[in-house]
Order: C-alpha cells, then sequence, then structure tokens
C-alpha cells in the first residue's frame, strides 16, 4: 500500500511539473500549440483542445465554485504497475459512510 500512496504522489508530482511550460521568447502557434495536440494523439470527436487567454482564464478561474473537500478516486493495476484510472472529486461535504471509510487514512484500499 505505501507503494501506491508513494505513485499517486510521484502522479501528481508529475502533473504539477508539466503542467505549466515557459518558453522564452515568442510563441509560435503552428510551433508551441499545435505541434503539442497533435503528439497528443486526440481523437476527433472525442477529445477537444482548446486555448484560453490567460487573463480571461484567471477571472474565469476567481468565479468558479469553490468546493471544501475532495477526493481522489484511483484504479491501480498491480501487472502493469501503473494508475489506469484517476479522477479528482470535490464537493462541499462528505457523507458519514465517505468520512467513516477514510477515517484518518490517507488512502484506503476498497476490495
Amino acid at each position: 500500500m505505501d507503494k501506491l500512496l508513494e505513485l499517486i504522489k510521484k502522479a501528481f508530482e508529475y502533473i504539477k511539473n508539466i503542467i505549466r511550460r515557459v518558453i522564452n521568447g515568442i510563441l509560435n502557434f503552428a510551433k508551441e500549440v499545435v505541434a503539442r495536440f497533435k503528439s497528443l494523439g486526440l481523437t476527433q470527436g472525442q477529445d477537444i483542445p482548446f486555448v484560453a487567454n490567460k487573463e480571461a482564464f484567471k477571472n474565469a478561474l476567481k468565479t468558479a465554485p469553490v468546493k471544501k473537500v475532495g477526493i481522489f478516486e484511483g484504479v491501480y493495476n498491480e501487472v502493469s504497475d501503473e494508475i489506469t484510472f484517476a479522477e479528482y472529486v470535490e464537493a462541499d461535504s462528505l457523507d458519514a459512510q465517505t468520512r467513516n471509510v477514510l477515517g484518518q487514512e490517507e488512502l484506503v484500499v476498497l476490495s
């Protein structure tokens, strides 16, 4: 279970580190944006790439609803040693059953 917790922590660190990319100089749309989306192997009609103006995006985040609690749900595949499903769920509060399941633990394996 410690290995799984460490894998989750590493996944979050990886995500945190790749979300921000800094370009020293002028951003070239074809080279930096179009090429990035092409490299992701997106499926037309399923994946929707987008770009947003930084200030407009920051303003949208300021007006987005804020939730007080959240849980991370995931599925770990022991054979491939990877997380095959991950979702962060936010809510205003947790029900009694969720609080009971989590207790004081950082990670609970369900069976």
